[in-house]
């Protein structure tokens, strides 16, 4: 087992744009070696399909500004500039959208990068954020949100960045199969 990249920060090498009915342009750019999604537009998937893993990658993003990272198509975890902001439901910074708050914030302020280190095993997620256990071994009964690949508890699957909300910038993407 060793860590694969996901982005060679120069091109979308390995990654294709979700092909939606009605979908927005694509507003993702490679510039300065970071991957970044300039606006509005559509999500961004890997090729390859993923199944027990670990995923690393880092992320910015301006003030105001919501994003995701899905895994396996079906869970996200949420990328949204939440410093300093609270919310009645689980779906600030760092959160599995919709169904679990991080246990604790550790969120980082708008244009600061941030990290975010996630293990997958069967039906269990391990979030780490700024190197701060967040989600230890939460159980996945199903997708999150509502921007799925597909509606079921399955195992494997490629993991996609969401582009059809704001602006942010990433760098540094490795996955580990387990």
């Amino acid at each position: 087992m060793s860590w694969k990249p996901l982005f060679n920060g120069t091109d979308l090498t390995g990654w294709r744009l979700r092909q939606r009915k009605n979908s927005r342009p694509s507003r993702w750019v490679v510039q300065n070696g970071l991957l970044e999604n300039t606006g509005s537009g559509v999500d961004l998937i890997t090729e390859e399909t993923f199944g027990d893993c670990a995923l690393k990658l880092e992320y910015m993003m301006p003030a105001n500004s919501n994003s995701g990272v899905y895994l396996r198509g079906r869970y996200e975890i949420q990328m949204l500039d939440s410093y300093g902001k609270t919310y009645n439901n689980p779906a600030m910074n760092g959160a599995l959208y919709r169904v679990k708050a991080p246990d604790v914030e550790v969120t980082r302020p708008a244009w600061n990068w941030q990290t975010l280190d996630i293990l997958m095993f069967k039906h269990e997620l391990t979030v780490r954020l700024n190197g701060v256990l967040i989600h230890d071994r939460v159980p996945l009964t199903g997708p999150t949100g509502s921007n799925w690949l597909w509606n079921d508890n399955g195992l494997t699957g490629p993991h996609f960045l969401q582009g059809d909300h704001g602006p942010v910038k990433f760098r540094n993407m490795w996955a580990m199969r387990l």
